[in-house]
């Protein structure tokens, strides 16, 4: 099965952690740097939301590969996603941070389905003035290490202007709960939580972008594709998610999360994913940002 096309270019990623005040609402910082001559072609799995801002040359983002356009602005608010994101690039760089739900919600209260699956400019959540100093300091920052502080400092002093509310600990809650893979079913989490299926909706839909049913397929899916980076597919059977009923039953779900089948997934080359679940399963102990354990409350 074909892949993408070959390149002379190379990508390296950094990841760090933030602060302890910000791990319960932060999975990592990272920064990837495209080096060589060619284009940088990859995906990005489902996961929570991310601010991504390039330090040089912009990216081109897109649903498909055929829809990809390149960004003008200079950081973005990459929102959840239930789908897969096509990334192109030439030499470049991108500093990134990852934002679970619960930041989500404490850094700026924003309805999450409002942002799902799109990247406006990350002004969109911040207002202009706060995203032109955050982008001036990181792109102006001598190297990574520096880049992490001065995120740090930023993301401390929007909570600073945040209250917690009874709501954050519903995120955390709901986060909890849907990490655990003892928990299958919409019923399940409405008996755990002890509220409505209605009012589970409007919470997983405005904390998290997406219905719970679809939120519960996600994190089944992230399991086995994490699982699935570690060992090779063939072996599938032998570690196939219990939630899985067969293995028509997962390719069905990478049909749906990655528009593709997992022979035509792990035939590409995925220079970006490769380093990318290689650097934060070093740091986290788990591949995928949408696997990192929930906060504790």
């Amino acid at each position: 099965m074909k892949g993408w096309p070959a390149t002379m270019a190379e990508v390296s990623l950094d990841f760090a952690l933030p602060a302890d005040w910000l791990r319960p609402y932060l999975s990592t910082y990272y920064e990837m740097q495209v080096t060589g001559d060619g284009v940088i072609e990859d995906m990005l799995h489902p996961e929570w939301a991310n601010i991504r801002i390039r330090l040089n040359a912009p990216w081109e983002y897109g649903a498909a590969p055929d829809t990809r356009e390149k960004l003008a602005y200079a950081a973005m608010i990459h929102g959840p996603t239930s789908r897969t994101t096509y990334v192109r690039g030439v030499e470049s760089g991108v500093f990134g941070i990852g934002i679970l739900p619960t930041g989500w919600n404490r850094l700026w209260r924003a309805n999450a389905s409002a942002f799902a699956n799109c990247w406006p400019p990350l002004e969109t959540l911040t207002g202009q003035a706060d995203a032109d100093a955050l982008v001036s300091a990181v792109q102006d920052a001598p190297d990574f290490a520096a880049r992490v502080k001065i995120a740090d400092a930023f993301l401390l002093s929007l909570l600073d202007r945040q209250e917690r509310t009874a709501f954050d600990d519903q995120v955390i809650a709901f986060l909890q709960v849907l990490t655990d893979p003892a928990n299958a079913t919409v019923e399940q989490i409405t008996s755990t939580l002890g509220l409505p299926q209605a009012r589970l909706a409007r919470l997983s839909k405005r904390g998290f972008g997406f219905p719970p049913k679809l939120l519960l397929r996600r994190q089944r899916f992230l399991r086995m594709l994490g699982t699935l980076h570690a060992r090779p597919y063939e072996q599938w059977a032998d570690f196939i998610d219990p939630q899985y009923v067969d293995q028509s039953h997962m390719i069905r779900d990478f049909q749906y999360f990655l528009g593709m089948s997992p022979s035509r997934y792990f035939a590409q080359d995925r220079p970006i994913l490769k380093a990318a679940t290689k650097g934060r399963a070093a740091l986290m102990g788990q591949p995928l940002q949408g696997l990192h354990a929930a906060p504790k409350r």
